[in-house]
């Protein structure tokens, strides 16, 4: 006995001889693969919560930690169990590698092998991974592979330190299945981080490393347990353990299934991880507690609708730009045809949403101030007349008014105000960058519905109107100390902003039964849209802290009769504001920001012939001084003399202001009128703005009738190309020119169309 032990002596000292010479002359050791780190995305809230995690790049749960992060009990026991002489070994074994031969040959057959934990990193780092015939594939198990294992090991203790050896092991080692790292073993066997892993927990899970298939407790729970409770009174043997922790880890219960990874915001994360190359812990900005709060008041929101319409919201921090809560589709999992669909990032129609975007470029440019007068009248544009949502005109309104009841002519008027490129140079700086083709392109359409932009770019344009008109790039990443963040831009003054977020300060306008939750010191601004042909409801909605924005809607463009934004979409955004928004704070008064006295009817400086004052908002030296046109003197009396779009029929000719130029309003230029099929006489309306006097109007040079200034005059024609002209009682003319078709007649292309019923 004696003799053969000399001999497996001498054995292991050769071979430990052998592998130091080869350590130090002829086998590599490539560094940069055994701190190779491939892991799952791993997505974590604002703070700190775990809330989405993905498959790493090789379809593996992976969630690297350091050995820090680990805990009390796991890398103890892995020790004392996997490698007794871990700190004090040069990275082999001698009297493990000894003790394998003597067992091994004396019993003429594998009783133990002398893998120590530095060698295992090389297995797994190098060995398991080498690439075979071009694909990766495990290395062939034999001596020459052992050998090998060994002197690198030899080698990584002369470059690495014991910690980080141990760290990298438990983070590489596999738990059964596709999941690989104590971390991630942890989460899914126990619902918890290694950290916080009891001494039972992380002996079954030291256990399993022996064989991760054959001791997976939701597989082979006796097994399992077996093997557990092995450990364990091993360690008390070892004094790891002391005996009555020992009793108490063999009474734990045994995990009996996976629990599934968080998946929590999958659009959000889907949004983040998509065209980025993340892997890791990633810090978002995602608030669990908003999105928790928005994921529940969408889930109702939608519950009440048909099955085919769905909703899409987003919260942003006014402060930071951070997307703090994300829905892109409240119908998500739901198994619907279209519930996959992240509907927040598809482009729709905004309705009449952008229209505080032409106010606050107006306000900006001196040209309106929140009392201005704005005419709410037929005008012409872009082949079409304007109209509001309940199909009538209100004549004179101040643009407090007009912006708080969304009307569509003086939206128009204010654009065309403010100058088209102007108002779209603005929005495209605010965040709306499919806004893509020119003025031209858009047209007068372009503040009433006709582009296309996402809940996401509503989100970020809004938001810097309710940061008082400073901008910032949404972000989804959080940043420490501001690192990398673009700086706030601003495009808009603080006054402008004010005066926008003041008008759309009215939460009367939502039903009574929306208003049951809010709170009546509670203030909100909110802007609705509603696309043409009811397809899309919109609300943005916003305090000084968040801004939230909400879609309404059938993914396929379906239009359903209840997509109106003030019904479908604003009782859930400012249900979700007030959640997330529930101090009741307004805004303080910006600087530049003044009180005015101004004509209570024009909303301009007064004259001596205002009969009534009153006060109301101005910038400092940007607000247009112009006194009040509206009211004159007459025979030492105050007089009325209307602006001509504001005159109607029983306005007195001499109440109206003579206007510089005379214009067509209807018909429509280059417009394109389909008669109905059937009728036996449709007439055409034809109707001129800023006349002087009796209107006379001809037709291809024929004279054809007169009308009143402030009057619609109606006359028949025949199809083909005409061009109708008007003359006022002092001269001045005005012409355009239209189509009229029968049904089924080809017209030219790009022409608008008017179809009249």
């Amino acid at each position: 006995m004696r003799y053969f032990r000399r001999i497996f002596g001498a054995a292991a000292l050769s071979i430990l001889t052998a592998a130091v010479v080869g350590a130090v002359f002829f086998v590599p050791l490539p560094l940069e693969r055994i701190r190779e780190r491939i892991a799952s995305p791993a997505l974590y809230d604002s703070e700190g919560r775990l809330f989405h995690l993905r498959l790493s790049a090789e379809a593996e749960w992976s969630m690297p930690v350091p050995l820090a992060g680990m805990g009390k009990w796991l890398p103890r026991i892995a020790v004392g169990i996997e490698d007794q002489r871990f700190y004090s070994h040069p990275g082999l074994d001698v009297f493990a590698v000894a003790r394998a031969l003597w067992q091994n040959v004396t019993s003429r057959r594998v009783i133990s092998g002398a893998s120590t934990i530095t060698s295992q990193v090389i297995r797994l780092s190098i060995s398991e991974r080498e690439m075979r015939d071009g694909v990766r594939a495990p290395g062939r198990r034999n001596l020459a592979t052992k050998a090998r294992e060994f002197v690198q090991a030899l080698k990584l203790e002369r470059v690495m330190g014991k910690d980080e050896i141990l760290e990298i092991y438990l983070n590489r080692a596999p738990f059964g299945g596709n999941i690989r790292g104590v971390q991630a073993a942890a989460l899914i066997y126990f619902g918890k981080p290694a950290s916080s892993l009891s001494p039972g927990e992380a002996s079954l899970l030291v256990g399993m490393l022996k064989g991760p298939s054959l001791y997976r407790p939701d597989r082979r729970p006796e097994a399992a347990k077996r093997r557990r409770d092995m450990v364990i009174r091993l360690l008390e043997k070892r004094g790891v353990l002391r005996p009555g922790e020992a009793r108490l880890a063999l009474t734990e219960a045994l995990p009996s299934h996976w629990i599934q990874p968080p998946r929590r915001a999958f659009h959000f994360a889907e949004m983040l991880l998509k065209d980025r190359a993340l892997s890791g812990r990633i810090d978002t900005t995602l608030d669990l507690e908003a999105q928790t709060k928005l994921e529940a008041i969408m889930t109702r929101t939608v519950a009440a609708l048909p099955e085919s319409v769905t909703a899409a919201a987003g919260v942003v921090d006014n402060k930071t730009g951070n997307l703090t809560a994300w829905v892109g589709n409240a119908r998500f999992g739901k198994g619907g045809r279209n519930a996959w669909v992240d509907c927040g990032q598809a482009l729709r129609s905004p309705g009449s949403a952008l229209k505080p975007f032409a106010y606050m470029a107006a306000f900006d440019q001196g040209l309106l101030s929140p009392s201005s007068l704005l005419a709410d009248s037929p005008l012409a544009f872009s082949g079409r007349a304007p109209r509001n949502f309940d199909l009538t005109y209100r004549g004179a309104v101040s643009a407090r008014v007009a912006l708080a009841d969304s009307l569509n002519a003086p939206a128009v008027r204010v654009l065309r105000m403010a100058g088209p490129e102007n108002v779209l140079g603005l929005m495209r700086r605010f965040g709306f960058g499919d806004l893509r083709g020119n003025a031209s392109f858009y047209g007068d359409s372009l503040i009433l519905g006709g582009c296309e932009v996402s809940v996401l770019q509503m989100l970020e344009a809004y938001t810097a109107i309710a940061s008082g008109g400073l901008h910032r790039p949404l972000t989804l990443l959080k940043r420490d100390g501001g690192e990398g963040k673009p700086a706030a831009a601003r495009l808009g003054s603080a006054a402008a902003a004010w005066m926008v977020s003041d008008i759309l300060d009215n939460t009367g306008r939502v039903s009574t039964l929306a208003r049951e939750g809010l709170q009546s010191e509670w203030h909100a601004a909110f802007k609705t849209g509603t696309s043409y042909g009811l397809r899309d409801a919109w609300t943005a909605a916003w305090t000084p802290d968040f801004t939230v924005v909400v879609w309404v809607g059938n993914p396929s463009g379906a239009p359903w009769g209840g997509l109106v934004g003030l019904h479908a979409a604003a009782p859930a955004a400012l249900s979700v504001l007030r959640a997330v928004s529930p101090i009741a704070r307004w805004y303080s008064l910006p600087p530049g920001l003044v009180l005015r006295e101004v004509c209570a009817l024009s909303g301009h400086p007064p004259t001596a012939a205002c009969l009534s004052v009153r006060s109301d908002w101005s910038i400092r030296g940007v607000t247009r001084t112009l006194p009040c046109n509206i009211h004159v003197i007459r025979n030492g009396k105050s007089a009325l003399m209307w602006p001509s779009e504001l005159a109607s029929q029983e306005t007195a000719q001499t109440e109206i202001r003579k206007d510089p130029v005379v214009s067509i309003a209807s018909p429509l230029a280059e417009a394109v009128y389909y008669l109905a099929p059937l009728a036996k006489e449709q007439k055409i309306p034809l109707r001129a703005e800023g006349a002087r006097g009796r209107v006379w109007w001809y037709l291809n040079g024929r004279y054809i009738g007169t009308s009143p200034p402030s009057e619609t005059f109606f006359h028949s024609f025949p199809d083909g190309r005409h061009l109708v002209s008007a003359s006022d009682a002092e001269g001045r003319t005005a012409a355009t020119r239209f189509t009229v078709l029968s049904p089924g007649k080809s017209r030219r292309r790009n022409e608008e169309d008017v179809i009249l019923n």
